[in-house]
């Protein structure tokens, strides 16, 4: 009985350790594409909805912190659009910000 307890417990542990891995496995690691938005490119919202307005440094450095293939995740995902921001807009804010090889 204590045999098939423990492969229990062991099979549970390897399921739960996958799942977690398979969260890495997405373009922002564990975070969505909303969470992103909302906690760690808030400061680039004004300038991603217009091309006039100065790009915030607090923005740049936040910016500096995401991979390229989780921004362009979340600049073209439907969320990004609900708050009303252009992606073709938000594109243009890594040159803004004077990256020149983001």
């Amino acid at each position: 009985m204590n045999k098939l307890v423990g492969f229990f417990l062991l099979l549970l542990i390897s399921v739960a350790v996958a799942e977690l891995e398979q969260e890495k496995d997405g373009p922002c690691g564990k975070f969505s594409t909303l969470r992103m938005l909302t906690h760690k490119l808030r400061h680039c919202e004004k300038a991603a909805r217009n091309v006039r307005v100065p790009v915030s440094s607090q923005c740049c450095n936040d910016l500096a912190k995401v991979s390229i293939p989780c921004l362009y995740e979340v600049f073209s995902s439907d969320a990004f659009r609900q708050v009303g921001v252009d992606p073709r807009i938000a594109i243009t804010i890594p040159l803004r910000c004077h990256y020149t090889n983001p």
